[in-house]
This record gives structure tokens, C-alpha cells and sequence, in this order.
């Protein structure tokens, strides 16, 4: 089999891969150098690792049975292509309890108004009892509140096992309704789930299905709620996050996955089309949720299993339904 890397390389996955190399020694691990290298070993590749491929890739690919992407979201994927061409595609969940400890931090951070208490601390303005003990300057606790995440999948899930020790009520939304370790409650209703939580945490895939789940009118039934993305910025709508933001119905927001993102025209771009991030009740993060040594170790390790599995004869982990995109 000839395996084709077309993703970014570290220090641990190329010594991840000389595992493999030792251990099938008639199997081809390609690592190209560039653009024209990595076209023209795409034709005759089984496997490509890779998170992102044109249709024009994969129309190119002539012999490609599996796509391994080394992360879980698969949205940067020709789908329908794929799925006509019977292609199985995997994604990775070896990070997402890495995301779900940054869901928290976030969360932390916006309910306790750490970023805008340093911000005004570090100008010498000073909040709480030194300031006169004003109701205004109260920041907010997470224990015991009642929370709502959207999706549980390896992320949402390791949420409601860091959750549990702040004893919040947590109510899950996912498509299928059955119970899950460490949440109270599981719906398939949106605007349940919306009116459950004080605290609401994305955490889905981006599908055809999600895209702009959280609009105008879902968003606008959140007055005085937290909202926290570590799911894919297009579920929630952009001009609605900015209303809700701008008119008060969100209490705050925290937000790790955007809409804009720094490209070879781009190396410096805010995140947004409209300028979410001056507002004093929004934390902002840029995508970082698994950008951790763990994280990195653990797509990786998890990457190199599905290719052992598939080069040992077998099937992967994780495979994607591609009709439901996740």
C-alpha cells in the first residue's frame, strides 16, 4: 500500500511513522516536499492523511480507498465525492478530551470576567471590594449551575465528566436520545436545550445539519446566558452572535472556532466580519482548543493506530458516516 501524507509534520508523527516503516517494510510512506511532489504520488495512493482535499484531489486520487483525517472535524472534505466513490474516511477524537479541558477554561474565564478584570487591573482600574463592593463588579460561579452542551460526542462527553465537579445539572442535545455517563438529562429538541442551560457549550460537528443551528431566532432565546464554541464557528451564525452580543441577550461568550482565518493574502486577520472581539463580556481564543503537546500526541497516536489497522488488513476507527458527516 502507499500511504500519502498530506498534512503537517512534527517531530513525534515522523517518529511515529518510522514505527510504521519498521513494522511494514513493504508498505510506502510518501512525505512530500511540496505541492508538485505531493501531485505526483496522489494518483497511485491508497491511503491519504489529510484533514483538507479539493475534488480535484480526490478525482485525481485513482486508487484511494481510505481518507484518515488527523483531527475530528471532516468539513474540509469533498463529501458527496467521497461517498460516491464509496471512499471510507476516519476522523480522530485522540484530542478531544484536551478540547473539552479548554471548554472549561474558557467558560472559567468568561464567567469570572478574568480577561477584563486584567485588562482594567493592568490600566490601575480596580474592581470588587477595593472599588467599593458594587454589585456591578460581581463575577459569576459555575458551581451548581445548569448547563447545556450541544453535542456529545468525545468532547461533550469529557465536558460532563470536568463538569461533575462543579455539580452543574447538565442536559445534552444529540440526534439520537439515549443516556449518557454524567448527564442528567438527553434531548433532541433544540429550544429545550436552549432553555435549559445557563451556560451553553458548542460542541458539535460542523454538518450540512448544524450549519447555522444557532441563529437569529435560536440565539435570541438566550437572554442572560453564557455561550462558550469549541465546536466549528458556521454553527453558530455570525451576524446573530454579533446581535446578540451588541443588544445584551447574551450575558457573555467565549469563542475558540471563527469564521475568518489568516491565509497566504491574510497572516494577520481579526476573526470576525463584525467586531466581536470589543466587547468586554467576550473571551476569545484563536482555535487553539487541541493545540497542546497532549493534544498533538494524542491525534497523532491515534492516527498511527488507523493506519496500522488498515495496513495490517483491517478497517479504521472512527469511521464517518458520510451521508450524516460526522
Amino acid at each position: 500500500m502507499k500511504v500519502l501524507f498530506l498534512t503537517k509534520m512534527t517531530d513525534y508523527f515522523l517518529q511515529r511513522i518510522e514505527d510504521l516503516k519498521r513494522e511494514f517494510p513493504n508498505d510506502f510512506f510518501i512525505i512530500p516536499k511540496d505541492r508538485e511532489e505531493a501531485h505526483k504520488h496522489i494518483e497511485d495512493a491508497d491511503v491519504i492523511v489529510s484533514g483538507s482535499l479539493t475534488k480535484e484531489q480526490v478525482l485525481n486520487a485513482k486508487k484511494l480507498k481510505f481518507v484518515l483525517v488527523p483531527w475530528a472535524g471532516v468539513n474540509g472534505l469533498p463529501i458527496d465525492l467521497l461517498d460516491e466513490r464509496n471512499i471510507i474516511v476516519a476522523n480522530n477524537h485522540g484530542n478531544g478530551k484536551i478540547v473539552a479541558e479548554r471548554a472549561l477554561g474558557l467558560a472559567l474565564a468568561l464567567l469570572g470576567r478574568v480577561v477584563e478584570y486584567h485588562n482594567d487591573l493592568a490600566k490601575g482600574v480596580w474592581h470588587g471590594y477595593e472599588a467599593g463592593a458594587k454589585s456591578e463588579d460581581f463575577w459569576y460561579s459555575l458551581q451548581g449551575k445548569r448547563v447545556t452542551i450541544l453535542g456529545l460526542g468525545t468532547i461533550g462527553k469529557h465536558l460532563a465528566k470536568l463538569l461533575s465537579g462543579f455539580e452543574c445539572e447538565i442536559m445534552g442535545f444529540k440526534k439520537n436520545i439515549e443516556p449518557v455517563e454524567g448527564v442528567n438529562y438527553v434531548t433532541n429538541n433544540l429550544e429545550e436545550a436552549i432553555k435549559f442551560g445557563k451556560v451553553i457549550f458548542v460542541a458539535l460537528p460542523l454538518t450540512k445539519e448544524t450549519y447555522h443551528l444557532v441563529n437569529k431566532e435560536i440565539i435570541s432565546q438566550m437572554q442572560g446566558k453564557f455561550l462558550v464554541n469549541v465546536g466549528r464557528g458556521q454553527i453558530i451564525e455570525e451576524e446573530a452572535l454579533y446581535y446578540a452580543l451588541k443588544n445584551g441577550i447574551l450575558a457573555g461568550a467565549a469563542i475558540d472556532t471563527w469564521y475568518l482565518y489568516p491565509d497566504s493574502d491574510h497572516a494577520v486577520q481579526l476573526p470576525s466580519r463584525y467586531p466581536i472581539h470589543t466587547f468586554k463580556n467576550v473571551v476569545i481564543s484563536p482555535h487553539v482548543g487541541g493545540f497542546t503537546i497532549e493534544g498533538q500526541v494524542g491525534r497523532i497516536d491515534e492516527t498511527i493506530e488507523n493506519l496500522r489497522r488498515i495496513l495490517a488488513g483491517g478497517m479504521p476507527k472512527n469511521i464517518v458516516d458520510l451521508k450524516s458527516e460526522y
